[in-house]
């Protein structure tokens, strides 16, 4: 819970639960158009830079309005997610599709049906891609050993997401023979991470593939995206995340890219939680006390209202209201 909920929402919690009941969720969306903003200005430096909010984070239809209208677009991993971006008003380049274990019946739908950012997760994947192939195509990239991972990601030669690095630049190859002539380079490796170094190493990384990638082929990216992961702090007194750092380190990077090629592509980023995160809060009512071999407290929500405890192991701090 951020400090600005706590002081201006959360004192209004006891009325909106007499109005409406238990449990709901509540966001406040004045907090999260000013994270919207302050990351738009921390990397207006990037005259391309873009926001691509995590739909799997948030699958709210409000929300996804809210984060369009700021001018972001939307990380999509399923159809179901496409479909809702569309149906907020999202078109084509605002919708970048990222699935990781893909049906060539999943690929024709996507571009069907108003079109998207082709992300693919795999070289084996490029055949599945509908003819005419795309003109502008991404390729996930895994490092495998030269980077480590965060989260339940886990290490990055042990993860099922991302083209291995020894594939790479035959993922491009085949994609440029095959028609595409705008290019972008997308990966994660942490998930949650609190620590802005671990994104400028990405950035680091990811500019450099460009580079090779580039004088190999003969082609410009227009873009890079570093992904998600960016994390809050799910405790009290944890530090927040340095956005103004990360913000500067890149800057320096792009600019000694910029030096070297004679461009800069775009920069993306995908985050979910740290938009919405710590500006929304499950209320939930307790109504059973029970003692077993330990004491336990029922609540009136259940899994189905947040799931990430059972399925990672998630920690969400609780404050008792009264």
């Amino acid at each position: 819970m951020s400090r600005e909920f706590q002081n201006r929402l959360y004192p209004h919690l006891p009325e909106i639960v007499a109005e409406f009941g238990t449990p709901f969720h509540i966001y406040y969306e004045t907090e999260i158009r000013a994270t919207g903003e302050s990351l738009k200005s921390e990397f207006g430096w990037n005259p391309g830079f873009r926001e691509f909010f995590a739909v799997k984070a948030l699958p709210n239809p409000s929300i996804l309005k809210i984060m369009l209208e700021m001018g972001f677009g939307f990380d999509c991993s399923s159809l179901p997610e496409v479909y809702m971006a569309h149906q907020v008003g999202a078109g084509p380049d605002d919708i970048m599709f990222t699935s990781n274990n893909t049906s060539r019946h999943e690929y024709e739908s996507v571009l069907a049906n108003g079109g998207c950012i082709l992300n693919l997760d795999d070289i084996s994947f490029v055949s599945k891609v509908p003819e005419p192939f795309p003109e502008l195509i991404c390729f996930r990239y895994n490092p495998g050993e030269k980077r480590s991972g965060g989260g339940f990601i886990g290490k990055p030669k042990e993860a099922k997401y991302g083209v291995r690095d020894d594939q790479i630049l035959q993922a491009y190859r085949l994609a440029k023979n095959l028609g595409a002539k705008r290019f972008g380079l997308h990966t994660v490796i942490v998930s949650n991470e609190l620590d802005f170094r671990y994104f400028v190493k990405t950035v680091q990384m990811l500019l450099a593939l460009v580079e090779k990638i580039s004088k190999e082929l003969g082609v410009q990216f227009e873009f890079i995206n570093i992904g998600g992961g960016v994390g809050i702090p799910d405790r009290p007194r944890r530090e927040q995340f340095d956005l103004v750092a990360l913000s500067k380190q890149a800057k320096l990077l792009f600019q000694q890219f910029h030096a070297k090629s004679g461009y800069s592509p775009k920069l993306f980023i995908e985050s979910g939680r740290y938009m919405t995160g710590p500006h929304g809060v499950l209320v939930t009512t307790a109504i059973n006390r029970m003692s077993k071999h330990f004491e336990l407290v029922g609540v009136d929500a259940c899994m189905s209202a947040l799931m990430r405890p059972a399925v990672y192991g998630a920690y969400h701090h609780v404050t008792i209201m009264n």
